[in-house]
Parts: C-alpha cells; structure tokens; sequence
C-alpha cells in the first residue's frame, strides 16, 4: 500500500480516537473544557464551531500523518525505531502545538482536567498512528 494512503488511513483511526476522548471530556466535565471552542481557536475560527471542527478533522486525517511519515523517514535511525514510540512522541509535539494555539480562558479546577485530557487524547492520536501505519503494508 501506497505510504501515503496509509498514513491517511491511519489518521482517520487516529482522528476517530482523539475525537473520542475529546467527546469522553466533554461529557465528564458537562461541557466545561469547551473543546469544541478550544479545537475551533486552534484552526483560526473561534467563532464557527462546526467549520473548526471540519478544517480540524481534516487536519488529522490529512496533513499531520503526511508530516508523520515526513520526518519518520527525515529521522530514521535516530530515535527509537517502535512507530507506536515515534507516534506517541509526534503526538506529545502536536499537544503543546494545540496548547499554545487552542488554549483559551479556563478556571482553576478545570485547567488541570484540560491538560489531561488534551494530553490524554493527542497521546492517543499518536499511538494509533503510529500503530495503524506501521501495520499497513
């Protein structure tokens, strides 16, 4: 299979995953985190929810996995050679990169839950593609 197609096919498994814990915080925290919001700041368009989310599902599925496969081979034999590894740890830069470009004004308790669960979701986000595309051959 194609690399590309693959990195693709995973990211669709890995958006699905993130989305997944995105929506388990939501419903954990009633709506408090503002994920929807966070995720719309985080594509430039803070005040339309739904095209954020769209442009933002795009983006999981379309670019960062092309960037994945990108620097995996840029990279190739330094670093640790488990692509569930190089997904984590591609998944740990794409955190902060959400944290500066999609963290808005939250309270006291709640910072703590949003650092979790973003940290939680975009871990995911990168064990599966990680996973995902080392298994698609």
């Amino acid at each position: 299979m194609n690399r590309f197609l693959r990195a693709i096919s995973a990211g669709v498994a890995a958006t699905t995953v993130l989305m997944l814990v995105f929506l388990f915080s939501q419903v954990q925290t009633r709506s408090q985190l503002g994920a929807p919001e966070a995720i719309a700041r985080f594509v430039g368009m803070p005040e339309h929810h739904i095209i954020g989310f769209a442009v933002f599902c795009a983006i999981g599925i379309l670019v960062w996995p092309v960037v994945f496969v990108f620097v995996r081979e840029r990279v190739a034999g330094r670093g640790p050679r488990d692509p569930t590894v190089q997904g984590l740890l591609f998944g740990v830069i794409l955190w902060v990169l959400f944290l500066v470009l999609g963290t808005g004004q939250l309270t006291w308790p709640f910072v703590i839950l949003y650092l979790l669960f973003t940290l939680i979701g975009h871990l995911a986000y990168g064990f599966v593609l990680g996973f995902v595309y080392e298994r698609l051959v």
